[in-house]
């Protein structure tokens, strides 16, 4: 059985009991799966209650400041959870965009980085896979986040996308 096979039943207890449809599986990963609905949204379903209670805590802290866009990355809002299946329903957001909150901290910065070394290796990783000119957007995105007291760690193409990304 696939990792992600429980995120995918919740997924789909989530859509029944909702009464929509996917159409589409936009990712899937260890910690849970990504759908693409026939309505203009998206559904993540998490393998574990602590990732989905960090994701929608995100959610609602940017909610809570009406932040939905972060120095021009569009952000997907709430749309419905349930707290029963790990799952909700977000917009549907096109480049350039920042998601994925399920490994972001609230209100203080993750372990490891006060550690030199892991963030020393952690920030060349991350120099390194955006280039050395969108870096330096994206610790600027990073920044305005840490304003509002969210602290993204799970940093990479793909949860953070430019207008011209293919």
């Amino acid at each position: 059985m696939p990792h992600f096979q429980e995120a995918t039943e919740r997924a789909e207890r989530f859509d029944d009991r909702y009464r929509i449809v996917y159409t589409t599986e936009l990712g899937a990963g260890y910690d849970g799966i990504v759908l693409g609905m026939a309505a203009p949204s998206a559904v993540k379903a998490l393998r574990h209650e602590r990732l989905y209670r960090k994701e929608v805590a995100v959610y609602r802290r940017l909610e809570e400041h009406g932040v939905r866009t972060v120095d021009g990355f569009r952000i997907p809002r709430l749309i419905r959870t349930d707290d029963e299946l790990w799952t909700f329903e977000m917009s549907w957001v096109n480049p350039p965009f920042v998601l994925d909150f399920a490994g972001a901290y609230l209100d203080e910065e993750p372990p490891w980085a006060g550690d030199e070394e892991v963030y020393g290796t952690w920030l060349a990783e991350k120099q390194e896979q955006f280039g050395a000119e969108r870096w330096s957007i994206v610790a600027g995105v990073l920044a305005t986040f840490r304003r509002y007291g969210v602290y993204l760690a799970d940093v990479k193409p793909g949860n953070i996308e430019f207008a011209d990304d293919p």
